[in-house]
């Protein structure tokens, strides 16, 4: 009667294929989990970039036509914006906007809210006050707004009737238009333009 088992060499060769066959699911697997641990950090760096922008848009876009004091000057502006301001590693703004929610006035504040922005260790940091205008100045309360920035740039449209950007303004004035640049060390440049209404 004739044997029907397997040789040794048959067997070698079904392990040495089936090694070969699970090497190469084991590479497909490891890559995949790569790509979609990749993936997973680029949208969480988009959701971050996004939420910043939102943020931004909402402060800039909502610039109220009120004066506010810089600490430890005496002086009151519409907006102050300059190179090293606020502690900042690059340039500083700090302005009032309107839009704060109180809902029916129930909050012990208004509907104004006086924001900063600065770059501190990489960090776009965004400050807000408890009021518009303190009896007594102090802190703001930073949050970082995004991170891994190396630059923070404003620019100013000091004219209606003329397009060009400016890194100076009349300080006494407002401006017709701010010019907000960030770069990223991981994406590269966001420029955002924001138009503000006047009523003079």
């Amino acid at each position: 009667m004739k044997n029907s088992g397997f040789t040794l060499i048959e067997v070698m060769i079904s392990i040495l294929i089936f090694s070969i066959l699970a090497t190469g699911a084991y590479e497909i697997l490891g890559a995949a989990v790569m790509t979609e641990e990749i993936s997973g950090k680029k949208m969480q760096r988009l959701g971050e970039i996004q939420r910043a922008v939102n943020l931004m848009d909402h402060d800039f876009e909502q610039m109220a036509y009120r004066r506010n004091r810089y600490p430890a000057y005496n002086a009151i502006k519409y907006i102050w914006a300059a190179k090293n301001i606020l502690n900042s590693d690059d340039w500083g703004v700090q302005f009032v906007r309107s839009g704060f929610f109180n809902p029916g006035a129930m909050l012990d504040r208004n509907d104004l809210q006086r924001v900063s922005y600065r770059l501190k260790d990489g960090n776009l940091e965004r400050g807000t006050y408890p009021r518009s205008d303190p009896a007594q100045e102090g802190e703001p309360n930073w949050e970082i707004v995004i991170s891994h920035v190396t630059n923070f740039e404003l620019r100013f449209r000091v004219s209606m009737n003329s397009l060009a950007w400016y890194q100076s303004m009349n300080s006494n004035k407002m401006p017709f238009g701010v010019e907000v640049s960030l770069v990223l060390d991981d994406v590269g440049k966001i420029r955002r333009e924001y138009y503000i209404p006047h009523y003079d």
